[in-house]
């Protein structure tokens, strides 16, 4: 292994370590020293890693943006019809894997961190915006520009609204039910724009 290769190891190692300690504690209470006893590391090793705690916070945010980012783009480059495309980007975003307890508590520092710190908000709007992109580009050739961009919109707030719900409830909200009602409300938002006189290609119908 080479020096770089095993220095991002670690890196992913203590990252790791991080999202556990901040799922069991919040970032709050969070500190460099237990998530160094979690990684099995030194707290001056992760010092120079990730400078301070924010740094670390930051590195954590980031690596669950751009995992999300990767997982979305993989499914937007499936040779797929449109409605199946979104359907599945829909899908994906509640899915258990996506929206575990772990994870979400890294997503929920973000939206908590995000209102006052600069590189939080930046984080936020990557992952949103790319949340827009992949779904917008799904569904743009079923409507003209404008009835796509509110239809993405739409399926976005959705999305995170019932994403919300399920990380801040003591009882999780129903994964597969979460993910049958918004795949039910995103069919019925294609269908209703479909119906208001956009035009559908007889192979997308």
């Amino acid at each position: 292994m080479s020096r770089t290769t095993d220095t991002e190891h670690r890196k992913v190692q203590i990252i790791e370590a991080a999202m556990d300690v901040l799922n069991d504690q919040g970032f709050c209470t969070l500190k460099i020293r237990d998530v160094a006893r979690r990684a099995g590391v030194s707290a001056g090793l992760i010092c120079h890693h990730f400078d301070t705690k924010h740094g670390l916070l930051l590195a954590v945010i980031r690596h669950a943006v751009t995992a999300y980012g990767k997982q979305s783009e993989l499914i937007a480059a499936q040779d797929t019809p449109p409605r199946d495309k979104v359907l599945d980007l829909v899908r994906m975003a509640l899915a258990p894997e996506q929206s575990n307890k772990r994870l979400s508590a890294v997503w929920l520092t973000l939206y908590c961190l995000a209102g006052s710190d600069a590189d939080c908000h930046a984080e936020l709007i990557r992952y949103q915006r790319k949340n827009l992109e992949v779904i917008l580009s799904a569904i743009s050739p079923l409507f003209d520009v404008d009835q796509a961009t509110h239809i993405a919109h739409l399926i976005v707030a959705l999305i995170d609204g019932v994403w919300l719900q399920h990380a801040t409830r003591a009882q999780p909200v129903d994964l597969g039910a979460a993910q049958d009602l918004i795949a039910s409300l995103t069919e019925h938002a294609l269908s209703a724009h479909h119906l208001d006189g956009s035009s559908l290609t007889t192979e997308d119908q």
